[in-house]
């Protein structure tokens, strides 16, 4: 006789919630094939790149000073004159086509997304254009004078959304350099060709025959696509914290789906949830204990 393994139904792990107020909708992420009662996060961010552009059209304008606030997407924004004038008026246009608040040649930008400066180069023509090209797992470019470059950059768990701002304190083959966080803190120091690693960010800023004070290179966290996965508690896109756990099972082995979370308001029972291959016993119960009580759900 051949055996088979009883799978359990739709919100059977739970033992009390509160309804609809205890769910959410959720996209579960291409090629997750996730059983009912898996333990589930969310990807929310993601190591991105983007130069400085330069103006597209018949203006001499510059645009400098280009930083990124944590809603910034990966994609395209697109920036556009919209008069012929030394402080003519911009509008900005998201990856997602969503307007921005228009900004004015001139005036420093600033917003969740992305902030910068446009001056005046001489000529400022309706219709010119910059493109600033948010690309996923991009290399970032090195804004200043030298020659160094960025190797082996990956996030640590603690990554914030927003730029990270890494900059030479002199110029030397091994000179130090700071790291200023999204929120203005700064980091522990580094030093050319030797790995920096951090809870945040880590990477190798190698000597390519110049390194000058004042050189910086600003790397991205951007906002992931929200998909949930099976919660892992070694990942660095977000998924490591729990966002919920899988009302009913779903197939998203070839393309992304639809789902349902009980992500908050009740109790389950706990040796019907599930988790990721590999997660071990000892954090399967701390999840349980302590981060699954942070969303208000108890495992009984």
């Amino acid at each position: 006789m051949t055996a088979q393994t009883e799978t359990i139904g739709a919100g059977e792990f739970l033992l009390s919630s509160q309804g609809a107020l205890s769910l959410d909708g959720v996209t579960v992420a291409s090629g997750e094939n996730l059983a009912t009662g898996t333990v589930v996060g969310r990807k929310t961010k993601r190591q991105a790149a983007a130069p400085i552009p330069t103006i597209v059209g018949t203006g001499t304008g510059l645009m400098s000073a280009l930083s990124f606030g944590p809603d910034v997407q990966v994609g395209s924004y697109v920036i556009t004159l919209l008069a012929t004038s030394s402080t003519a008026a911009f509008s900005v246009v998201g990856p997602d086509g969503v307007a921005l608040a228009n900004g004015a040649v001139g005036t420093a930008y600033a917003s969740s997304h992305l902030s910068f400066l446009i001056s005046n180069g001489g000529t400022m023509t309706t219709g010119d254009s910059y493109t600033v090209v948010v690309t996923a797992a991009g290399t970032p470019v090195l804004v200043g004078t030298g020659t160094g470059a960025v190797s082996g950059l990956s996030l640590g768990q603690d990554a914030q959304l927003g730029t990270y701002r890494v900059q030479l304190l002199a110029t030397s083959a091994t000179a130090e350099f700071e790291v200023i966080a999204p929120n203005g803190s700064k980091l522990k120091r580094g030093q050319v060709a030797t790995a920096y690693t951090s809870s945040h960010v880590n990477f190798t800023l190698a000597n390519a025959g110049t390194m000058t004070s004042g050189d910086y290179f600003n790397f991205i966290v951007a906002t992931h696509t929200k998909q949930v996965v099976a919660w892992d508690p070694t990942a660095t896109d977000g998924s490591q914290d729990p966002a919920g756990i899988l009302y009913r099972a779903v197939d998203a082995s070839s393309a992304a789906a639809t789902g349902t979370i009980v992500s908050r308001l009740a109790e389950v029972k706990g040796s019907l949830l599930a988790f990721k291959s590999g997660v071990s016993a000892a954090a399967q119960t701390a999840c349980k204990a302590r981060q699954l009580l942070a969303l208000n759900i108890i495992a009984r």
